[in-house]
Formats: C-alpha cells, structure tokens, sequence
C-alpha cells in the first residue's frame, strides 16, 4: 500500500539541502562550493466552472505551493554539478450539483536530486545521477481516495570516445497506487516496479541503441509481468558523389503480459550514375509475431533523371508479399512520375506533375477481420474524416492524438457515421477536444475482404501557378480496379479525388486580406461527396509610442457545404482574434468565436439535426519584476436541435484560470 511520507534517502536530500546554506559546509569544503541563487517560488492556481445542462452545477479547485531550486558545483561546475527541486503542494476541491456535493483535499509532494560529475573534464569518463519522489495523496468528502507515490533512480556512465561516444544507463521505477471512489467502493491497487538497462552509441556512420526491461507486476491477484528487448542498428556507408548505402535493423521482443515478437531490416542504396541520373533501390523485411504470425518482404527500384533543373523522372518498378495466417497477398507494380517546376516566369512560380502506374494484386484471405492501428489522420476544417478501410466493426473505433496518449470521447469530441459503400466517417464534435488541422490517430478492426486476383490502374495530375496576388491549384488522382479472378467485383474500390483552391491576396488600407474557395471531391466504391468552402481572412496590426505597444486584430470567416449520399453537411465558422500588447509587461488576446452546422440525411436519426456553438473568452499575461499573473476566461454554449426528440438541449459553461507566482528568491 501507498505510503506517503518521507524515504530515508528523501530525507537525506533535505537534510543536505539545508546543509549546503550552512557556513560550517563551505568553511570544510574551503571554499570550495559554489552555490547559485536559491529560487524559492510561490504558486497559487484557481480553477473554477459553472454549467447549466438541465440542471446546475459547480467545480473549483484551487492550489498553492511552494517551488524550492538550488543549483551548485564543487571545486568547479564541469567537475561535479548538482540540482535539488523540492516542490510541496496542497489542493482542495470542491463540486457541487443539484443531485449531490463533494470536497477533495490533495497533497503533492516532488523531490528532485541530480548531479554530473566529470563531464565537462577532458577524462574518458563522466557520470549523471538522479533521485526523483512523487506522492500524490487525494481524499474526498464522501469516502473517495486517491494515494500514488513513485519513484525514480536513474544512473548513467558516459564513454567520452571522440570516434564512438557511448552511455550505458540503468532506470528504476516504482509504482505504487491504490483509489476507491467511495467508501463502499472495493480497493483497486496497483504496484509495480519497472527496471531498465539502455546502452547507446553513436559515430558518424553507425548508431547503436540496445534495451532490456522488465516489469514486475506485485500484485497477486493479476499478471502483467514482462520482459522487453529492444534494439536499433543502423549505418551509413558514403562514396563517390552523392552515393550512399543505408542500413536499419530494428528487434523487439516482448515476452510474457502482451507477448509480441517484431523484427524489421531496412536497406537502401542510392547510386549517383551521372551529373543528372541517379537510381535509388531498396528492400524491406518485417516480421511480427503476436495473435497470429505476420511476414513481409518488399523491394522498390527507381530511376531518377533531371533536365534542366526543371523537368524531374521517376520510372519506378515495385513487388510486394506479404504471409499470415489470416492473409496472404502478392501486389507488383511500375508506373512513371514526371515533375515541372518553374520560378519567375513571367513573374508567376509554376508547378506541375503527371503520374501513372499498373499494379496487380493477388489476395487469399481466411475471411477474418484485420486490425488497423494507429491509422494516422489530419482533420480537416469541416471536421468530416472518411477512414482508410471499408466493413469497419464500429464498438472497435479507439480515435488518439497524434502521440497515442489521449483518448478523445464519441459523442463528445466525435461522432461515428456509417456511409454508402460501407464506408464510416468520424465527425467532430464543436467546442470538444478535436480541432481542424489536428493529426489523430484512429485504431479500429474490419472484416477481411474475400480472396480475389485484381488490377488497379492509378493516375494522377496536378499544376499549380502562384501569381503574386494570385494562387491557383488543382489535382486529380483516380484508382480504377479490375477483377482478373475470385469473388464479385462490388468488393473492389474505384477511388477519385479532385481537388481545386484560388487564393487571392491583397492589402487594402493595410489590411493583409486573403480570399480563398476550394471544390473537393471524393469518390470511394460507391460513396460519393463533394464539398464547397469559402473562406476570407483579415489581419491588421497598428502600433504606437516608442515602446512598441501593438494591437493585431485578426479575422476567419469559413462556409463549407458537404453533398454525400446519405448525409448533407452546411458549416458556418468565423473567428475573431486580438493580440494587444498594452504594455511591455502586458498582454491581453480577446477571442470571439461561433460555430454552426446543419446536417440533413438518413445517415443522422430522424434526419435531421441543428448545432451551434460560440465561446468568448479572453487572456491575459503580466510580468511585474518577481510577480506573475495568468488569467484566463471562457464563456461557452452549445445548442443542439433534433428532430428526433423534436427538441432543443442547451449547454452552457463559464470557466475562469489563474495562476499566480511570485519568486521570493
């Protein structure tokens, strides 16, 4: 069980920070030690929300604490350099509702000690040392507790080798957790202990990374103990002009809770043949065992040629096989690829491009479903996300961020359509977790699609010309498919997207005004969807007095309209900014943002539903000599209207931050 009080290495440390600001110290160490200034720092953060949601509600939380940093070095910094970071915290909750009221009491507590001895000395050797304690103990009013204490050690030698430096390190990390919710709520515990041995080297061609870990889980009545091997070697072996071979091997091997066995060998050679022609081949092998046994071996030649520094070919030829249990498929493919690019002529930068390959695609499936991870999207401003694969098993969507590390909500940050030619688009959801621009990450199974032989001829074009005032662009890349033998053709995917975006810019009156309309259209199996969007951007910045006080205003307005065969999409967006620079130790950013979108089809129940959304908010910074103030404030309301329930459901939040710090030393 968590235990929050002070180990006696902790204790050690404070005792030895206290020690080091005594005279009796420095008199042994004759002078010896060098201390930095102390930083001793006050925090104090408030958190406070108000909703309305058919019913009212109440959330704040406030902390304080205290920031104590001391940096020194004896004899000199690069011979032994040290850190001590105590960080104490105390917070207190407090929620309350119609239906039911809680407070929450919090202590944290952080520890940090850390040292380097002899790294900056011309000795081969050098050593970082490092001791870390963090203990969280969270009690609430109605019986919930939350008690967490981790620690960390971590010891690193380095080999200071000119030709190949090296560092070997070992990592120690204890977990050890239990929360209920209530007091009549069972007891979860969690204790564990992870150890880790890294070694890593690197010269100017080789790079080496090895590591074996092994967790163990303390707690009897589960097992999610493992052991983690881990290994990265690659090279890189240069010659004539702009030749070179490139070698990556990876392993993993993880044994025991998850077992999973990967290997992969990457090879590349790039063979520079004339001033003007060059080939680039390569191979590729990844071996993953897991549930089932995954094998693939792949190889791709290309032929590169430039003209003039203006016209680029690429003649490529690629094969492809790939062997599991539930799938087996052989793909070869060639195709050629030619590249225009002109600046200044006649005052405009000119690009464009053809494109055109045949591949073949031999398929014996088992009929099983398939695991996609971590599918990688970027979402776009209308917020509709049409997934890679089609029969998509819907309760298996996991939708991440783009480091796998949060994980968005449906019906809060997304929704979950399902389109024509079995098709699924993710939605966003306005004011959720999910902005346009965002990369996402989204894991999901589908079922397998039968056995088939097929061909699929690919094709693409594309020109762009950028005109001073002007820029304008337009693409289009087909994929065609053609059954040789197996199963009926609907299982195949003809595929089109067209793309085409004018830009105008001017600055009118000082105004940095950008005009812009795109057309994208999609075409997969037998889902079609074209969207229009208009945009308009305004951006003003005037300034004043010799201190360089400013205030940039600046604008988006957005209209987008999606046609889909089962779903009609209207969006409306606009965006109002201010970056005010009051001071030089001021700044306030005022936000005025709205959102509305009308989606119309069967894909929606009942066919038919409104949704609106505006937020107002503003923040502030101040810097005064010590003292630092953060404030934030965001007043948001969303409306839904559906005519399902042939009714409106209102939210509405009021959120206030701040955070003040005020350095002492």
């Amino acid at each position: 069980m968590p235990k929050n009080m002070i180990s006696p290495i902790y204790r050690g440390l404070l005792i030895a920070f206290i020690y080091l600001w005594s005279d009796s110290l420095y008199a042994e160490l004759g002078g010896s030690l060098g201390l930095y200034p102390t930083e001793l720092d006050l925090i104090v953060k408030y958190d406070g929300t108000k909703r309305r949601n058919g019913s009212d509600s109440r959330e704040t939380e406030w902390e304080a604490g205290l920031r104590i940093g001391q940096m020194g070095y004896l004899l000199d910094p690069k011979i032994v350099w040290f850190l001590i970071d105590i960080e104490p915290v105390y917070t207190w909750t407090e929620f309350d509702s119609s239906e039911s009221r809680q407070e929450n009491d919090g202590e944290f507590l952080n520890y940090l000690f850390q040292t380097n001895l002899l790294q900056g000395t011309p000795g081969p050797f050098g050593l970082d040392l490092s001791a870390q304690k963090s203990s969280n103990l969270n009690t609430g009013s109605l019986g919930s507790r939350f008690d967490t204490v981790i620690d960390t050690y971590n010891t690193t030698v380095h080999w200071k080798n000119p030709a190949f430096p090296t560092s070997i390190s070992y990592e120690e990390r204890a977990l050890d957790e239990e929360f209920r919710t209530s007091l009549n709520s069972s007891v979860i515990e969690r204790d564990e202990i992870l150890k880790s041995w890294v070694l890593k080297g690197r010269s100017s061609k080789l790079s080496m990374y090895l590591e074996r870990s092994d967790l163990d889980d303390r707690i009897t009545t589960r097992n999610q103990d493992y052991e983690l091997d881990k290994g990265n070697l690659s090279h890189n072996l240069f010659w004539g002009s702009n030749s070179h071979l490139h070698s990556v091997v990876t392993y993993y091997d993880r044994t025991g809770f998850n077992a999973n066995e990967r290997i992969s060998i990457d090879e590349t050679a790039r063979i520079q043949h004339l001033d003007n022609l060059y080939s680039r081949t390569s191979y590729h092998y990844q071996s993953i065992t897991q549930t089932i046994d995954n094998t693939e071996h792949g190889g791709d030649f290309e032929l590169h040629h430039r003209l003039h520094k203006n016209l680029d070919t690429i003649a490529h030829v690629n094969i492809n096989t790939r062997e599991s249990d539930d799938l087996d498929e052989d793909r070869w493919r060639f195709g050629l690829e030619t590249q225009y690019s002109k600046n200044k002529l006649f005052g405009a930068n000119i690009r464009g491009g053809l494109r055109a390959s045949y591949q073949e695609t031999d398929r014996i499936s088992n009929l099983s479903t398939i695991d996609i991870i971590d599918e990688s999207q970027t979402v776009p401003l209308t917020g509709a996300i049409l997934l890679d694969q089609r029969f998509i098993i819907l309760n298996t969507i996991i939708v991440t961020d783009s480091n796998g590390v949060v994980v968005y909500d449906e019906n809060t940050d997304y929704t979950i359509l399902q389109l024509s030619g079995d098709l699924t688009q993710l939605q966003t959801v306005p004011g959720g977790r999910i902005n346009s621009g965002d990369n996402i990450l989204v894991t999901y199974q589908a079922q397998q699609l039968p056995s088939q032989e097929f061909s699929t001829t690919f094709t693409n074009y594309h020109f762009s010309i950028d005109f001073d005032w002007i820029r304008f662009t337009h693409s289009d890349s087909k994929s065609d498919d053609k059954l040789i033998s197996g199963a009926s053709e609907s299982f195949l995917q003809n595929t089109r997207n067209t793309f085409t975006d004018i830009e105008f810019h001017f600055k009118p009156l000082g105004v940095d005004t950008v005009l812009g309309a795109e057309r994208r259209f999609t075409l997969s199996g037998g889902f079609e969807s074209t969207t229009h969007t208009y945009s308009q951007r305004f951006n003003w910045t005037s300034s004043w007095s010799k201190r360089k006080r400013a205030i940039a205003w600046n604008i988006n307005a957005t209209q987008s309209f999606i046609e889909q065969d089962t779903l009609d999409t209207d969006l409306y967006r606009i965006d109002l900014t201010a970056n005010w620079h009051a001071s030089r130790n001021l700044t306030i950013r005022p936000t005025i943002s709205g959102w509305k979108r009308k989606d119309r089809g069967s894909a929606i129940t009942g066919g038919f539903r409104d949704d609106r959304f505006t937020t107002a908010g503003i923040w502030a910074q101040w810097r005064y000599r010590k003292l630092e103030l953060d404030f934030n404030y965001h007043h948001d309301r969303r409306e839904v209207t559906s005519i399902q329930n042939n009714e409106t459901t209102q939210t509405t939040d009021k959120r206030l931050m701040f955070t003040l710090r005020r350095r002492i030393l």
